[in-house]
């Protein structure tokens, strides 16, 4: 994590920042991404192997990431990997490849 995060007010820079944050308890992880499919919104969420919401990024104007923090604020759904949108991240170099990306599509 770094400097500019703040965890205990649920508030993290960057997706590699919450992705530090989870990685102890979720060693593997999901990225859903909805640019990778070509929809016209912006949807990023980190998931556990079991199709969980961990994390998602938050809306625009607003900046970062956040922890899924109440079971109604997002939508639990089966992870389909031939639908495009959704990466693995079993390691943290996995993550790291997938979070550059972020920059030229924002």
């Amino acid at each position: 994590m770094c400097d500019f995060c703040r965890a205990d007010e649920n508030y993290f820079h960057m997706a590699e920042c919450v992705y530090d944050q989870l990685v102890k308890e979720y060693p593997v992880m999901w990225l859903r991404d909805s640019t990778r499919i070509g929809a016209c919104y912006l949807c990023r969420e980190l998931l556990s192997p079991e199709g969980m919401v961990l994390a998602m990024q938050s809306a625009f104007p607003a900046k970062g990431w956040r922890l899924r923090i109440w079971y109604n604020e997002t939508i639990d759904e089966e992870k389909e990997p031939q639908r495009g949108d959704c990466i693995e991240l079993s390691s943290r170099a996995d993550a790291l490849l997938s979070f550059m990306s972020f920059q030229e599509k924002v």
